[in-house]
């Protein structure tokens, strides 16, 4: 009920307030759009605005480690996906394994360590609303303006899944005064194809414009499938190249300014993904792929895990047939997303302001993913050979928030922002795992007949309200900060009988910034990254009642960092250092007493540590002719005493009755399941990257311009257990084109040198079956590039 009074009040105090304030503010000047990077030919071109803060702010003077990518960076470097992002921005690795359906950002070496968990490490924003499920992440070919990663912990501002960071992304503001129309087309090989248009009108000038963006695009894939039946072309489906995709995309919007000190901005956003599965392959214990600590079962000696580096090339199966091998019938994901978005900003004063912003966010998704080790000749189980299929991600969710904020900055420049935040949400994961039959052409539209699916349904409840004041002193020179947020959370697991778990918390930051010179800051911060706790599945075989629900995870995060623009803007060079002390980890476990067929749970088992720096630097060391690099160090590990039960009761077995033996031998691995000491799986302790671009005139018209990126990135350990391993990285973008005023044309590259490697990997053990499930990353693609903006 209180909830429900305090989301009334908002929703009806927001307009109440525009209508009762505009003969006030009819006088004031019109704020700027706030989701618009800004650069200042004044200072090299390399000024940066970003709303890190909830605020504008120049990147340079923001007392945080955050790497920004305006518009003209996105098309130069050929960044068109997350992974994208992450090859550039130190200190930020992403995963979305073998279906795309489990995007996982990681920042910092704060690994999400449950894919399908609903809270998260790190929050996604689209134009300030949170993007609540993995599968909805991939948002097809939208026109961007800017793409900011925040790293460390952002609770206080954006909430709890900014556990360890926050990405947003900031699409292309409407202009009220200008007609603007533009697009581009790339055209790459084995069916690359991107479509983008939009157009943007002033119906009444300075009063209201209207905006249409669509987006469409395409791909075969790049890995031969050599299942008999590829040819087949089903739909949904994998056919004879593996990695294909069908992305659309839409945006209709409108901006409305009935007198100058007030806008209100109306948005809607559709994103359709229909995609294949990436070219991915089984290593099975139960196949004898395995090389490492052997343990006896019942009748029998088995290796139980990979050590050494996964290999990337698939090892032949049962059929003897080389290559990938995937099940026609399989596809990685079929998801629709959709966001209603009405934002409001208020001038009342010079110094005051009001603004609003509601959001609901919904979608939904299906997934048919192949769980054979060799799809030709199936899985047998009781007798029976069959398909063997894993519907995950599936399920649907539909979230409505409203956020209000004030603003008020004192004529000495000490400012207040004053925010309350509502969220009502319900999230339904749907489960399955059945047989389909073996070799069949029909394709997999809906969960088949005869398959059970466990319904998870989740509804959360959240209400905010949360702070910033900052203080100026010597002149300016000198700004302490501090951030505060007070939540109040209830999540249900709707149909379950349990009782709802409820939780109060509050969350700060803290930041002191001096400036040395106009040109030089030196930054300290301290903050508490906070990840609510949930409600497991029954499905996981629950048999104790504590094991139903786990509690919340925390993090203190301490940031040292010196910003420096140097050569009157030609440079920059940015350096920050931190330390994390991880708590109550959120780690996948086995229930006590489960039999082979339960699936993990999760429970707040030990803790961790990170600690690492961060360089980012950029110099134009001749006019029109630029180098960037960047480069992070990550050592992040396991406190002693932190413990595996997933190696303590994970075992194999012949034939029942079983043993349940340990995965881990003392040689190996710990066979106590103490991991203290391990490396945190699926971050890179190194990551780099270089890019050089130039540009000089050709003749009056246009320009010529060429880009260069190189990135990469040290192993990773795909487990707890620090065993097998993901093979380092280098890999090397190219573009090289012309350029008008308005228009640019280019021919480019990604993964120039078509290194095949593996980007990232399932680990997934229990006593009946233990798999490793590597996912190769994107081959070479060649393609040219038109672009035009009126």
């Amino acid at each position: 009920m209180r909830t429900a009074l305090v989301k009334a009040l908002v929703t009806t105090a927001m307009p109440i307030s525009l209508v009762a304030l505009a003969g006030t503010a009819a006088a004031q000047e019109n704020v700027g759009g706030d989701d618009s990077a800004v650069v200042d030919d004044d200072q090299g071109g390399n000024r940066i605005i970003v709303t890190a803060r909830r605020v504008e702010e120049d990147l340079q003077e923001v007392p945080a480690s955050i790497t920004a990518f305006s518009a003209q960076d996105l098309e130069d470097r050929s960044i068109s996906e997350l992974e994208d992002i992450a090859l550039q921005t130190p200190g930020l690795v992403f995963e979305d394994f073998s279906n795309g359906g489990f995007a996982t950002p990681t920042i910092r070496g704060t690994t999400q360590f449950s894919v399908t968990q609903l809270e998260r490490n790190v929050a996604i924003f689209l134009d300030g609303i949170a993007i609540p499920r993995n599968y909805a992440f991939d948002i097809g070919a939208t026109d961007f303006s800017r793409i900011e990663v925040v790293k460390g912990p952002q609770s206080a501002l954006y909430g709890a899944n900014a556990f360890a960071g926050a990405i947003n992304y900031v699409t292309t503001e409407r202009s009220l005064t200008e007609l603007s129309i533009g697009g581009k087309v790339d055209i790459s090989e084995n069916g690359g194809l991107d479509l983008f248009a939009d157009l943007s009108v002033p119906i009444v000038e300075d009063v209201l414009a209207v905006r249409l963006a669509v987006g469409r695009s395409e791909f075969d894939g790049d890995f031969t499938n050599n299942h008999p039946s590829a040819g087949a072309n089903l739909s949904p489906g994998t056919d004879e190249d593996i990695g294909g995709f069908e992305k659309d995309s839409i945006q209709v919007g409108a901006s409305v300014s009935p007198f100058s000190a007030l806008k209100i901005d109306f948005d809607y956003y559709r994103f359709d993904t229909l995609s294949e599965t990436r070219a991915a392959f089984r290593i099975s214990r139960e196949a004898g792929d395995t090389n490492c600590s052997p343990a006896t079962a019942f009748f029998a000696q088995v290796n139980q895990l990979f050590c050494g580096e996964l290999p990337s090339t698939p090892i032949p199966g049962a059929s003897g047939v080389e290559g990938f091998v995937v099940d026609p019938r399989t596809f990685g994901i079929d998801s629709t997303s959709e966001l209603i978005r009405i934002g409001a900003e208020l001038e009342i004063t010079d110094q005051i302001t009001l603004s609003y912003l509601y959001g609901d966010y919904s979608g939904n998704a299906f997934s048919a993913g192949g769980s054979d080790r060799d799809a030709i000749v199936g899985t047998t189980l009781f007798g029976q050979t069959n398909n063997a299929f894993t519907f995950l991600p599936s399920g649907n969710f539909d979230y409505e928030t409203h956020e209000l904020r004030a603003e008020f900055e004192t004529d000495n420049g000490i400012y207040f922002l004053l925010g309350g935040f509502l969220q009502d949400g319900i999230d339904v994961e749907l489960t399955a795992f059945g047989f389909v039959p073996l070799g069949g052409l029909d394709p997999i539209p809906a969960l088949p007949a005869g398959i059970a699916a466990t319904d998870s349904t989740i509804a959360t409840e959240k209400t905010s309200i949360f702070g910033r004041v900052q203080v100026p002193l010597l002149d300016d020179r000198l700004n302490i900060s501090a951030e505060l947020r007070y939540t109040d959370e209830e999540i249900t697991q709707v149909g379950s009988g349990l009782a709802p778990l409820n939780d109060s918390y509050f969350t700060t930051r803290g930041s002191i910034d001096y400036a040395l010179t106009p040109d030089n800051l030196v930054y300290a911060s301290v903050a508490r990254g906070y990840k609510s706790g949930g409600i497991n599945s029954s499905t996981g075989g629950i048999t104790v009642a504590d094991e139903f629900f786990f509690g919340p995870e925390t993090n203190w995060t301490y940031e040292i960092g010196f910003k420096n623009t140097f050569l009157n803007g030609a440079a920059t060079l940015n350096i920050a250092a931190f330390l994390i002390d991880w708590g109550d980890l959120q780690l996948p476990t086995t229930p006590t007493g489960a039999d082979p067929f339960a699936t993990s749970i999760t429970q707040n088992i030990g803790s961790a540590q990170s600690r690492g720096v961060e360089v980012d630097a950029l110099w134009e060391f001749v006019e029109g002719f630029t180098i960037n690099a960047g480069l992070a160090y990550i050592d992040a590990d396991y406190d002693e005493g932190t413990i595996s039960t997933r190696s303590l009761t994970s075992g194999s077995f012949t034939v029942f009755p079983f043993e349940n033996p340990v995965l881990c031998d003392d040689i190996v691995c710990n066979a106590n399941g103490d991991i203290g000491g391990n490396d945190i799986q699926r971050t890179s302790k190194w990551q780099w990257n270089v890019g050089l671009a130039g540009e000089v005139p050709v003749v009056e018209a246009f320009d010529a311009f060429g880009r260069v990126d190189v990135a990469g990135q040290s192993r990773q350990f795909v487990s707890e257990l620090n065993t097998a391993t993901i093979e380092p990285r280098t890999l090397v973008n190219a573009r090289l084109g012309v350029r008008g005023d308005q228009w640019s044309a280019s021919v480019w590259a990604t993964n120039l040198f078509d290194e095949v490697y593996v980007a990232n990997a399932f680990f997934l053990p229990n006593s009946f079956v233990l798999d490793y499930v590597p996912t190769l990353g994107n081959r070479r693609r060649i393609g040219v590039s038109f672009s035009f903006d009126y």
